[in-house]
């Protein structure tokens, strides 16, 4: 559960120098889910899975993700970052899950696989390539 807390202090920095804000965006559930308090800039819902699901294991899924700025790389930005945490945290996948027209095709861009209609994943390891690239 530390880890999970090191993780969501991660994010939180990251959002606060990003979108600039002043005090603490996110938290962390019990059940392992760290979101953004209601605010007008981001919107964000992360679940921490280890154990194989609809998803692989050792996952982190973004099952939301807004923002009130839309494409100017907010998106692409953020998996890139997610993609540094997942690495330096042991995590080999990231998830996008219930994927709109939106994320779907942030997905696609990126390489994610497709699960099923409306969920996706990628190995960390192809993103790092994928960014590095770039």
């Amino acid at each position: 559960m530390i880890e999970y807390e090191e993780l969501r202090a991660d994010i939180d920095r990251y959002l606060m120098e990003r979108f600039k804000y002043r005090k603490s965006l996110v938290r962390l559930t019990a059940d392992n889910i760290i979101a953004t308090r209601r605010n007008s800039r981001v919107d964000l819902y992360l679940r921490i899975r280890r154990i194989e699901s609809r998803f692989p294991p050792d996952c982190l899924i973004i099952a939301r993700l807004g923002f009130s700025k839309e494409r100017v790389g907010h998106g692409t930005h953020f998996v890139q970052f997610l993609t540094g945490v997942a690495k330096k945290y042991g995590f080999n996948y990231i998830g996008i899950e219930c994927a709109n027209d939106k994320s779907s095709a942030l997905a696609k861009k990126l390489g994610f696989y497709s699960i099923d209609s409306e969920n996706y994943a990628i190995a960390t390891s192809n993103l790092i390539s994928y960014f590095s690239m770039e």
